[in-house]
């Protein structure tokens, strides 16, 4: 009888672990006022700025940990991170401010002529975006430099070849891919642009690992000449800029995507739920639910993958109250041994 119950009991515990590691969830993090976050370039430690507390956090990703909070003397948002220093953002300004990642320290300042709507780093320098569509470029000792190109949103590729702007229009939206030179970028020959009337109210955006496909989330989708509405993120050729590759199927109403630095997967998510995808066929594989749900196409307050490439962080913010997931992924052994060799080994 007793031989029967500890044979019971251990059935019970582990299906109860077993269904606990199939939920995929290793941290919880509650967060007020999420403006922004940036991931090192060891993509082990995540970095959340928390607007009105003038604060940013810093959470050992591989452990599922806060490690340390920084105060600083303004409200930051948007965050970028290159090598020993973090490009932070302050709210309603231009203002970019140069903290050093070790002491804490602010250690310089940039300006740009409009408030700050996104940061990005390629080869050391920090490319801002604001809300009048001026780009600027930012190096470690805030020397500012006003750059040609335009952009509502901004991102770099994994190598720091090219800087993507986008700017979302009215009536169109629009994706030029630039090359990089020091603070320098060059607007290439070809550029995208959709269709009249589709992927309106852009949210984000993202380039593959590989650097050969972009994508646009847009927060009623994107439609085609017939005017059907496809809730999906569309995927397009950085060859040509235009070519269509594919679709990211995330139903009403798009709203964030994020792309892995080394694997072919990306995610892509609404308001309620999103899954993983292969980068090659598209098909989705695992489904998470949204940490925390919000209402129609509210831009996730984080979204990345961390953890040595090995998990993902997702952060979402409803009212005042926020949460902060961080997610293992089911990865082959395989793709394992390659963000480990990218990354290194888990400590």
């Amino acid at each position: 009888m007793r031989k029967s119950w500890l044979r019971n009991g251990f059935v019970a515990l582990a299906a109860a672990v077993f269904a606990s590691a199939g939920h995929a969830q290793e941290a919880t993090f509650n967060f007020s006022g999420m403006g922004g976050f940036a991931v090192s370039p060891d993509n082990a430690t995540l970095v959340v700025s928390l607007t009105s507390k003038t604060e940013l956090v810093f959470i050992d990703t591989v452990a599922g940990k806060e490690t340390r909070r920084v105060q600083v003397e303004f409200q930051p948002t948007a965050m970028a991170w290159a090598d020993k220093v973090l490009f932070v953002g302050q709210k309603g300004s231009g203002n970019i401010h140069i903290i050093d990642v070790k002491s804490g320290k602010e250690t310089g300042m940039g300006s740009a002529v409009g408030p700050v709507k996104n940061l990005t780093v390629a080869k050391g320098v920090c490319f801002a975006s604001t809300s009048n569509r001026e780009v600027v470029a930012i190096d470690a000792k805030g020397a500012v430099t006003k750059s040609k190109v335009q952009g509502t949103f901004i991102m770099a590729d994994a190598r720091g070849e090219y800087v993507y702007t986008c700017i979302d229009g009215k009536a169109t939206t629009d994706v030029g891919r630039n090359a990089v030179s020091g603070t320098e970028l060059t607007p290439g020959k070809v550029f995208f642009r959709s269709l009249r009337t589709s992927l309106i109210n852009v949210q984000s955006m993202g380039v593959s690992a590989d650097g050969k496909q972009f994508g646009v989330v847009a927060g009623g989708g994107w439609s085609d000449l017939e005017r059907k509405k496809h809730y999906s993120v569309p995927l397009y050729s950085t060859d040509d800029m235009k070519s269509q590759l594919g679709e990211l199927e995330t139903g009403a109403y798009p709203c964030g995507m994020a792309t892995h630095p080394v694997l072919p997967l990306m995610f892509a998510c609404n308001g309620k739920e999103g899954s993983v995808f292969s980068a090659k066929s598209y098909a989705p594989a695992e489904k998470f639910k949204a940490p925390r749900e919000t209402l129609g196409a509210a831009t996730p307050s984080v979204l990345a993958f961390v953890g040595r490439g090995e998990k993902l962080a997702w952060g979402a913010t409803n009212g005042d109250m926020g949460t902060l997931k961080i997610y293992d992924l089911k990865l082959t052994e395989e793709q394992r041994a390659e963000v480990g060799k990218a990354f290194g080994k888990k400590k």
